[in-house]
């Protein structure tokens, strides 16, 4: 985020317009992009920031006010987060605005830095972290970055127990140990090139891709590099220096803040990444080609205009289309109103209009939204009201996509492990950029009851934190939820990024099971 954007913004214009919502509950508004907006029943407590989705089900949201409070988005019986309800959380030690954030393999919450930090917000750029247990509603520290400043920069959960993080300043990234608790030494990049504003996209190898957007602003050239776990190191996929093939238009600019939008991965293996420029790229891993993706157009008083991600939300559907977010940054100048809501489909490569599901829409920039792919395949939207919405996305994901489920056996302690393929999903689901993270790379559990009552368990050590892993054996633990208290037969189904299992074996759940014997 643009360091101009100051408290004051984010006590007014950012966080607190009136909400002017035309759809209610359980009465969607139709779209011209293949779906259709409907109001949740109930507004959250505060005004809305970071979403993340537990591993339980329920969704984790920050609130504004003072900027250390967090709330919870817990679904209805029916599964249904139209209709949920909320409930505030214990808030965090310190108030803090923009920072990365994961959802861990025990089913706690990472979080790092923050552009602002205290009450009021103040530009900062914290080094410092800390871990929320979702068990014990409790925040506690952890070692702090080791820069000085950690703040619009990126991270990434991996699957050796540690998360990497960029750096504001340097060419440095660094890995972060779950564990010990403990930072590595410096893993220089492939270029110099700092990770300030970037986005980082898994890939199906478990390798983490970035395009270096400084570097190809200085140089007028086309920059991208990946980090490859077992190596330890970051290597270039540059059409300028020949380690990949293609051209990258130019994505950012010195006008635009030098900032970026979502990059993310599409059901057929490629990377799209949305330019604050109004430009696109799409890079295909297969090939190691780069290539102009189409340009962002919108609408500007009644004319076609060019507009941009400037820090902006998308989400991967499961039909495959990208939603996403832009401005009038690129036209009529960087953060500028109106943002609008776009789609991208990967079949054809181009962009078209949706319908946006409040006016309010017409008075922010495009920074200010958020969105979460549920476990429902919907997305959750806000653009920081107390007013949320979901889309609803017509078409499904391809069978051949989807997870399956092998087998279950029981632990004993009320745990199971399911056993199946494809247990993470394709995609990260959600992506932002460099400081609003919200992977969702992982299994969720429901188990629905002859009456059609959905329980969601929370879930644990899967297997790893890849993405598309095909015909690759995986497991992932489950804990029976409280609430779920009367025996019988029960339909298990597991999903990630809102695409869910092709069968839905039946599990006959023992009163000693219940009990956790």
């Amino acid at each position: 985020m643009n360091a101009r954007y100051t408290a004051a913004c984010i006590t007014t214009l950012c966080v607190g317009l009136a909400s002017t919502a035309v759809v209610s509950a359980g009465s969607p508004k139709q779209s011209s992009g293949g779906g259709a907006w409907t109001a949740l029943a109930n507004q959250a407590p505060d005004f809305t920031g970071t979403m993340l989705l537990l591993t339980d089900g329920t969704v984790m949201v920050q609130g504004y006010d003072p900027g250390d409070n967090w709330m919870r988005l817990t679904p209805d019986a029916s599964g249904s987060y139209v209709n949920g309800t909320w409930t505030n959380l214990a808030p965090m030690s310190t108030p803090r605005l923009y920072f990365a954030t994961h959802v861990m393999q025990n089913g706690n919450v990472w979080l790092l830095g923050g552009e602002y930090i205290g009450n009021p917000l103040t530009p900062a750029f914290t080094n410092t972290g800390e871990i929320y247990n979702t068990l014990t509603n409790t925040w506690s520290p952890i070692a702090h970055h080791p820069e000085r400043f950690f703040g619009d920069d990126p991270s990434m959960l991996l699957s050796n127990g540690k998360i990497l993080a960029g750096s504001i300043t340097s060419r440095n990234s660094y890995l972060y140990d779950i564990a010990t608790d403990t930072w590595s030494a410096a893993i220089p990049k492939a270029y110099n090139d700092r990770s300030d504003e970037e986005g980082w996209v898994k890939l199906p190898d478990g390798s983490v891709l970035t395009y270096d957007l400084f570097r190809s602003i200085a140089t007028n050239g086309s920059y991208a590099e990946r980090f490859v776990p077992a190596a330890n190191a970051w290597s270039g996929i540059s059409p300028s220096d020949g380690t990949a093939n293609g051209f990258i238009p130019q994505l950012s600019s010195q006008a635009m803040g030098f900032e970026l939008g979502p990059l993310v991965r599409l059901q057929d293996g490629r990377i799209f990444i949305l330019g604050a420029t109004g430009h696109t790229a799409l890079y295909t891993p297969a090939t190691n080609t780069w290539s102009a993706g189409p340009d962002i157009m919108g609408s500007l008083n009644g004319q076609p205009a060019r507009f941009g991600a400037d820090d902006a939300p998308a989400a991967t559907l499961p039909n495959g289309h990208v939603l996403f977010t832009a401005d009038a940054g690129p036209t009529a100048g960087i953060f500028k109103p109106p943002t609008q809501v776009f789609d991208f489909d990967p079949d054809t490569d181009t962009i078209s209009p949706v319908v946006s599901p409040t006016p309010d829409l017409d008075l922010v920039p495009a920074f200010v939204t958020r969105m979460l792919v549920l476990p429902t395949g919907q997305v959750l939207f806000s653009d920081t009201d107390t007013q949320l919405w979901v889309w609803t996305s017509d078409g499904d994901a391809p069978n051949r996509l989807s997870p399956r489920i092998e087998g279950i056996k029981y632990n004993g302690g009320g745990v199971y492990t399911l056993s199946g393929q494809q247990l993470n999903g394709q995609s990260a689901g959600s992506a932002y950029g460099d400081d609003v993270e919200s992977d969702e790379n992982y299994p969720v559990v429901t188990l629905t009851d002859k009456d059609g009552n959905v329980f969601y368990a929370r879930t644990t050590n899967w297997t790893n934190t890849e993405v598309a892993t095909g015909v690759a054996k995986e497991a992932v633990d489950f804990t029976l939820p409280d609430s779920l208290v009367d025996e019988g037969v029960y339909h298990v189904t597991v999903g990630a990024a809102g695409i869910w299992s092709v069968n839905s074996p039946a599990l006959n759940i023992k009163a000693a099971e219940i009990a956790g014997q």
